[in-house]
């Protein structure tokens, strides 16, 4: 399986693909090849506006071809198309959405024909159908055309999976409410085991925050606080199917959070069990920074974590709340600085030509994405 997160371009006017070898993935005799789709930057909800959706499209398609070299030289080609293609649209990802997060019912694992431990059957699939690009299915009905659309091959590192974090401490702040935390502010997404009843409904919510000890708070002390991410929900829920180890592990959404919420469970997960995901389009520091003074080493490892949960896919102004567009505010100020700290030429190169593609005609101001 291989995890990408599209990389939020202009797409009416510049489309980026991924190239991967597969190599290591097949299987002697029969394989399959397929994907998930999720919302994305594409479709859902957008920006911190509740009425913006389906910016390019309310809904998803998939563009994808696979070369197959033979020992004898020989190649074969194998494409996405309506006629050979089919899919399927009651699976156990029952919404998802980076801002509010993910819905799974694992109850419907078993009954996904084709993604069983036994064998491939599309048997009861649907034929693939084309996705016209047009306006009809978009938020933008005047100014977003597909007439000067262009495909190439990605400029800079997909995002990925670049640390591993484990639950540091675990504190039940009501009851049956267990708030996990992190020990850092990161961004992501988590990976947890547990187990439970078939049909259980476990409730994962994420906040930077809890709210502190003021009176102002009184009644609220120890829980998470959500307000700061404005109308981001920031809540997976995902139903077990009864299994005696369940992995929970949201694929189309991500959280900026320090603290986790746990609800629907009896007792607490061993904090060894709550792990957190980071992912990011920087893969690794350029730089380092070292002092006697223990706050300036601190302030040193403030702004890389802010650096590492900003740059995903976008130069972001949040990774929590919702609204992350990629504000040119911020990243007016950090880019110099974002120079020192990673390689992020690239990165930087691919977000001035969503700029661009942004622009007037004229060269002078920028097209507004919303009505």
């Amino acid at each position: 399986m291989i995890i990408l997160i599209q990389y939020f371009t202009q797409y009416n006017k510049t489309h980026m693909y991924q190239t991967y070898d597969v190599t290591e993935l097949l299987n002697n005799g029969k394989n399959a090849f397929g994907a998930l789709l999720g919302e994305g930057w594409w479709s859902g909800n957008a920006t911190y506006r509740g009425y913006n959706w389906n910016y390019f499209g309310d809904r998803q398609s998939l563009l994808a071809k696979l070369k197959l070299t033979f020992e004898d030289g020989s190649t074969k080609i194998v494409t996405t198309n309506s006629d050979q293609w089919k899919y399927f649209n009651d699976g156990p990802i029952e919404y998802s959405s980076f801002f509010q997060g993910e819905y799974y019912n694992a109850m419907k694992e078993k009954n996904i024909e084709g993604w069983n431990q036994v064998g491939y059957n599309d048997e009861f699939w649907k034929p693939a159908v084309e996705v016209n690009l047009n306006n009809k299915n978009a938020y933008i009905d005047k100014e977003l055309n597909y007439d000067d659309l262009k495909i190439i091959g990605q400029i800079g590192e997909n995002a990925k999976i670049v640390k591993t974090l484990t639950a540091q401490s675990m504190e039940e702040v009501r009851s049956g409410v267990f708030v996990y935390d992190m020990g850092q502010n990161m961004v992501g997404f988590p990976e947890i085991n547990l187990s439970g009843e078939a049909g259980d409904t476990i409730t994962l919510r994420y906040a930077e925050m809890k709210y502190p000890n003021l009176d102002e708070y009184k009644g609220n002390v120890g829980m998470i606080m959500m307000e700061n991410i404005r109308g981001a929900l920031a809540t997976d829920k995902w139903i077990l199917k009864g299994a005696t180890s369940e992995l929970i592990r949201p694929r189309f959404t991500f959280h900026g959070y320090r603290y986790i919420e746990i609800t629907g469970i009896e007792k607490p997960v061993p904090i060894e069990s709550v792990k957190g995901k980071v992912i990011s389009s920087i893969n690794e520091l350029a730089s380092s920074y070292n002092t006697s003074n223990k706050l300036v080493n601190k302030l040193w490892q403030n702004i890389t974590w802010s650096f590492r949960g900003n740059f995903l896919s976008i130069p972001t102004d949040t990774p929590a709340r919702n609204e992350r567009m990629g504000w040119n505010g911020d990243i007016n100020v950090f880019a110099k600085t974002a120079t020192y700290l990673g390689h992020v030429d690239l990165f930087l190169r691919r977000h001035l030509i969503a700029n661009r593609d942004l622009q007037e005609s004229s060269g002078t101001g920028f097209q507004i994405l919303h009505q």
